[in-house]
């Protein structure tokens, strides 16, 4: 048999692997956030009927003689760059204007350190919505990953200037009630408060209310004691759900005796124990897993979500949508949908806010350096340095198109068609002649 045929042969399964990342670009031309994929053919084995020589004082040297046996697949790219906005005027609809994922997957992935990133998937498809447990999700029902407005249990309610002051000095903020929290976890709408009683805590003596039926109820931050790298306590802060009912007494009001064991202040690096809560004066939530309605939801170029309360008016900032970042984006894996695995030729995942929110020097779980210029304290690790993202944005009301061209496909396709169309022709001149070959001897 002659090596030709085998080498059509080659050529026709690589055109036809071409036609089939054709036929998928083409089919995926209006899926949402959709990354068009190319092939590149690359040439198959030879073998050396000559080798090359340099050569001799007398004789002058000649170049190999080598015959291909056709093609095979190179590789099967991903073009990450981003398509084009297409408005759609729902409000928890966004794209990323630049490199960047959102973080979606179940609600009980925990990131305690930056190797934990690549337990999220990774999409571009921002078509989000609230559940009815108040969640955001995306199309399929993941939870979307980000950083949540809390309450700050350094607030003082009424402090004044000079106070404010002081603890600034002390590195301290009690003038802001609601903080940005760095913990990664599912962004959900925050609970209602319920009706302000006496019983409660809700309405004081003199008949004025501590907060309003209604009121959006966030977490607030506190301090999980944890050992350093070097041995000593870090001043890694996360979370504390005001939605469990095992925090609160019969009268529904807020117990810090109930409270989880070192669910206080940051830890200090000399080890004192974590600071109470004593103080707090936020609202008690609704304990019937209601949750604060909102209307007019919509998410701002930082990738903010932002509402109004039906119950009082006023504007709710529920969290901010992580953007995860990868250093190389066209070597992620695509694992089926629009969902993406950070994994072996993607390089190393960082996360942030868009558009430079986070001041630098910004650690996942609100973890604070405590060393002096000495090197004492506590150094949180590098891996958790959260990225500041200050090229990229995100574009609410709308979604990202596919980057599929169906002229550039359609001519694709017409030389991939002439292509196998050739290799046939060699397949088919190769068997005549051997049928001539045959019938040599009649």
């Amino acid at each position: 048999m002659t090596g030709a045929m085998y080498a059509a042969i080659g050529g026709l399964k690589t055109h036809m692997t071409n036609l089939n990342v054709i036929g998928n670009n083409i089919a995926n031309v209006n899926t949402t956030a959709y990354k068009a994929q190319r092939m590149i053919f690359q040439e198959s084995l030879y073998t050396t009927r000559r080798a090359g020589s340099d050569g001799t004082a007398t004789r002058g040297g000649n170049t190999p003689s080598q015959i291909g046996y056709g093609s095979q697949v190179g590789s099967i790219d991903l073009n990450m760059a981003p398509g084009t906005f297409n408005p759609t005027g729902f409000g928890l609809d966004c794209m990323i204007d630049g490199d960047g994922f959102f973080m979606v997957g179940d609600k009980d992935m925990v990131f305690d350190t930056g190797d934990d990133y690549s337990k999220a998937m990774l999409t571009r498809a921002g078509d989000f919505d609230i559940d009815p447990k108040g969640y955001v999700v995306d199309g399929q029902g993941n939870v979307v990953y980000g950083f949540k407005m809390v309450y700050n249990p350094d607030y003082v309610k009424g402090a004044t200037e000079q106070q404010i002051l002081e603890a600034k000095q002390n590195g301290k903020n009690i003038q802001d009630e609601l903080i940005l929290s760095t913990q990664l976890v599912p962004l959900r709408i925050p609970l209602a408060a319920a009706e302000p009683t006496l019983a409660n805590g809700g309405l004081n003596a003199d008949g004025t209310k501590n907060w309003d039926a209604g009121e959006a109820v966030y977490d607030i931050l506190s301090g999980y004691p944890a050992e350093g790298a070097n041995g000593t306590q870090s001043t890694e802060r996360k979370n504390l759900s005001l939605a469990n009912p095992d925090y609160y007494d019969e009268d529904g009001k807020l117990d810090l005796d109930l409270l989880p064991e070192g669910a206080g202040g940051a830890v200090g690096a000399d080890g004192d124990a974590p600071e109470t809560m004593t103080g707090y004066t936020g609202p008690i939530p609704n304990l019937n897993d209601k949750e604060a309605g909102l209307e007019g939801i919509s998410i701002n170029e930082n990738g903010a979500i932002i509402g109004t309360s039906k119950a009082n008016g006023k504007t709710i900032v529920v969290g901010y949508i992580a953007i995860a970042g990868v250093t190389s984006p066209n070597g992620v894996t695509h694992t089926g949908g629009p969902y993406y695995k950070a994994q072996e030729g993607a390089g190393e995942t960082t996360v942030g806010i868009a558009g430079g929110l986070l001041p630098s020097g910004t650690y996942l779980n609100n973890a604070v350096s405590t060393a002096d210029d000495a090197g004492d304290g506590y150094t949180p690790e590098l891996r958790n340095l959260l990225d500041q993202l200050k090229s990229v944005k995100v574009q609410g009301s709308g979604l990202e198109a596919s980057t599929a061209d169906v002229a550039t496909e359609f001519a694709n396709m017409i030389v991939t068609q002439r292509g196998y169309q050739a290799n046939t022709r060699i397949v088919t001149v190769t068997d005549s002649m051997l049928e001539e070959l045959v019938n040599m001897k009649r």
